[in-house]
């Protein structure tokens, strides 16, 4: 295994404080990687219409060929990443030249904001590219990749996904006992998860306070989900 120094760690969940990039290539291969990277970070400062910063926020900060790496070997590993439109495109082509499946896949927002909604259709989807080996879990049985429902209050992290979405991903795509990785953890809600679903998970977070709250979630009694 690695011999980094695990920020927290219980019988289920490591948390690393620190670069994906650094730490991935250190750590035992997954079963799943589910993660949410930063991306199409909005400039909040601007009146009116909401204006995307381009200070480098369009760029996806994922390399496939280095994530593809912590997938597992056996051709038993699966992927979701969300992403921006922007991303949709070049993520499949690089899961796909990684010998793997691809789809792209919605998230339906019930209670999307109604910022500008005067003058536009709501902002009520989030989009995310689903990738399998061949060989990879998959329990459900032709089901269409849109999956609605209600955001998360924005309490302890600006883009969190609500727990139910990552319920499904996690149930769909992995077994009891099998290892999700989060190289983009924020508040900790795929570790809080796939704990909850008896999975194991390793977290990645390059900023201190998110990694505190993510151990303050993960202190709590297991739930039932």
């Amino acid at each position: 295994m690695t011999n980094l120094k695990p920020y927290y760690e219980d019988d289920a969940v490591t948390i690393y404080h620190g670069d994906c990039r650094e730490i991935l290539p250190q750590i035992d291969q997954v079963e799943m990687v589910l993660t949410d990277p930063p991306y199409n970070q909005v400039n909040r400062e601007t009146g009116g219409l909401r204006t995307i910063d381009k200070g480098g926020a369009d760029d996806m900060p994922v390399d496939v060929e280095w994530l593809a790496l912590s997938i597992s070997e056996a051709a038993t590993g699966s992927a979701y990443i969300w992403c921006g439109t922007e991303q949709v495109s070049e993520l499949r082509r690089q899961f796909v030249e990684a010998g793997m499946s691809t789809r792209a896949a919605v998230w339906h927002k019930t209670n999307p904001s109604p910022m500008n909604g005067d003058l536009l259709w709501l902002s009520a989807i989030e989009l995310c590219v689903f990738a399998r080996h061949s060989k990879a879990t998959f329990h459900p049985h032709c089901e269409a990749p849109v999956w609605t429902g209600p955001t998360r209050p924005r309490d302890d992290h600006p883009t969190a996904k609500p727990e139910w979405l990552f319920s499904k991903l996690i149930q769909a795509s992995t077994n009891s006992g099998e290892t999700i990785l989060d190289p983009f953890m924020g508040s900790g809600t795929t570790l809080r998860v796939a704990k909850d679903l008896g999975r194991k998970a390793i977290g990645i977070e390059i900023e201190e306070r998110y990694c505190e709250i993510a151990t303050n979630r993960l202190a709590q009694g297991v739930l039932n989900l």
